[in-house]
């Protein structure tokens, strides 16, 4: 455990205004087996092919790795796989989003023995709640003073939001060190960055939308946890490249590039149509817990031939990426 260390390291940051979460991190998604289990050797070597990119860090058990249809286990096994795979190369984020407090509380010790480098945590789902009970939920794990920075998860879609008249309230709390925002609401964002300005410089805010990566990055935002980072890395680094040295009408281009990908995904219930885009890109082999209709079973076929075409249209080659040397590939 490193209690000590840990909190000392708080003060510097806040000391010195530092932001612990910038730049893009992929979120891996969760392969399964034809049996239904989760593939833990193919999470490592995800793990590993993005330890080769030019990513911040990763992601696991959030949104897009399907958590919600994970045992408390197998989350934790997808921490420990993943915390030895990365082995300190690049940040790892782990979700520990649940239906209550005790579980969150329970993640966080977990990954705290793994190593973590930060929790991704949204307020509880299925119940709603309201402005101060999502607060009296932060505050809970604050104050366990877990060795983990926490970033806090508006996804207003899932579960209940973080209203804007309480963000100075989060922003305040020990140990919440930034907000991923991924209900796409540009205006909402550019408020919360002000209030970061004013309130906390070393809280970071991060997007959680791929398709308004740009927006987002030039009103202020520090860096983004997404899909399709984990996906295409190499033209998610792009658009940062891109807009680190100004070339907003570079960056542009490269956004509105995957526009088209990211619609075909969308096309599909979350995160169906991204599973999909992985496999056509060749990163991912799995099968599937979640159910879908026969009208989207179809519709899956379909989308993989536009997909494939995209990727053909963009020169999208597997000799471009070595490390996929090994892995298995989905079939047609």
């Amino acid at each position: 455990m490193r209690s000590g260390s840990f909190w000392e390291g708080v003060k510097k940051v806040q000391q010195e205004k530092c932001r612990l979460f910038t730049g893009p991190f992929g979120i891996l998604p969760t392969p399964f087996l034809e049996n239904g289990q989760v593939d833990y050797g193919q999470i490592e070597r995800m793990a590993d092919r993005l330890c080769q990119s030019e990513l911040s860090g990763i992601v696991v058990c959030g949104s897009t790795s399907e958590f919600v249809f994970l045992s408390a286990e197998e989350n934790q096994e997808i921490m420990r796989v993943a915390s030895r795979a990365v082995a300190g190369r690049k940040k790892l984020v782990c979700g520990a989003t649940a239906a209550d407090a005790r579980t969150t509380l329970g993640y966080l010790e977990w990954m705290a023995g793994q190593g973590a480098d930060g929790a991704l945590i949204a307020p509880p789902y299925y119940f709603r709640y309201d402005g101060g009970d999502v607060l009296a939920f932060y505050r809970k794990l604050s104050q366990a003073r877990f060795p983990v920075p926490i970033v806090a998860y508006q996804i207003p879609a899932f579960s209940s939001p973080i209203p804007l008249d309480r963000m100075e309230e989060l922003m305040g709390l020990e140990g919440i060190f930034g907000l991923k925002n991924s209900s796409a609401d540009i205006k909402q964002i550019m408020h919360q960055v002000n209030l970061r300005n004013l309130v906390c410089p070393s809280f970071s805010v991060l997007t959680g939308t791929d398709d308004a990566l740009v927006p987002c990055l030039a009103g202020g935002c520090d860096g983004s946890f997404t899909a399709v980072a984990a996906m295409l890395p190499e033209e998610i680094c792009g658009i940062y490249a891109a807009m680190r040295e100004n070339r907003l009408e570079e960056a542009n281009r490269l956004q509105n590039d995957l526009l088209p990908l990211i619609r075909l995904a969308d096309r599909l219930p979350f995160p169906v149509g991204y599973k999909v885009m992985a496999e056509e890109a060749g990163i991912l082999h799995t099968s599937y817990r979640q159910e879908t209709s026969p009208v989207n079973r179809e519709l899956i076929v379909q989308i993989r031939k536009e997909m494939r075409l995209w990727m053909q249209n963009r020169a999208y080659k597997n000799d471009r990426m070595p490390w996929k040397e090994g892995m298995k590939i989905a079939a047609d």
